[in-house]
């Protein structure tokens, strides 16, 4: 099997993966929201097994922060002991990452079911951000440089900051998410660019660094 096929069948896991359990989250959520319109609603004070599900919910944010903090740290000291080898994009990318999950841990924390709207605003605005922050370096590195950066590249990133632009739009205005229906929708889709994105640098990147 050629090397380059082999980042590629591990993308159409991935994605088929991501698309499975996007498919899986949706059915889900319409089948607890039928049920729901039938029971009355929970008491004020938690059961145990609810308490024990909320804590479970916070555990998990937690973790996802650890992992987090553990890539930036370990992208942080590649850059200090191999300068140039993290472009500071990618850094700047990994901080904020950590920023967003440490904002779900603490709303996690206060409302561990139905914080999903929050956390996807938040990411949304971190991808604005770096989008913004990509096309940037590269309008600099051109301004340096005259043709260090193709015009091909300049056009991707250029639409790829108009789509985290107006997908900021709508999370901002919940007016445009008129239904929970909607708000997945607009989820899923943030999910398949994100994996489509994956695809890419798996493509263009035969091996990770393991140190």
């Amino acid at each position: 099997m050629p090397r380059s096929s082999r980042p590629s069948r591990l993308a159409t896991a991935i994605a088929c993966t991501a698309v499975a359990a996007a498919a899986f989250t949706v059915n889900r959520w319409l089948a607890a929201r039928e049920a729901a319109a039938h029971e009355p609603s929970l008491a004020a004070t938690p059961s145990p097994a609810e308490r024990a599900h909320s804590e479970l919910h916070v555990r998990y944010a937690e973790a996802r922060l650890r992992l987090a903090k553990a890539n930036l740290g370990k992208a942080e000291d590649l850059a200090r002991t191999v300068p140039r080898q993290v472009h500071d994009v990618e850094l700047a990318s990994l901080r904020r990452r950590v920023e967003v999950l440490e904002r779900h841990v603490t709303v996690t924390k206060e409302q561990p079911h139905g914080n999903g709207f929050g956390l996807a605003q938040a990411a949304a605005k971190t991808a604005f951000k770096q989008a913004e922050d990509e096309l940037a370096a590269v309008q600099a590195a051109n301004a340096r440089q005259p043709g260090a950066v193709s015009a091909a590249t300049l056009r991707q990133l250029a639409a790829a900051l108009e789509l985290a632009e107006v997908r900021l739009a709508i999370w901002d205005d919940p007016s445009f998410l008129d239904s929970p229906l909607q708000v997945m929708q607009m989820q899923i889709d943030q999910l398949a660019d994100e994996v489509f994105e994956l695809i890419q640098c798996l493509d263009n990147r035969f091996s990770v660094d393991r140190r």
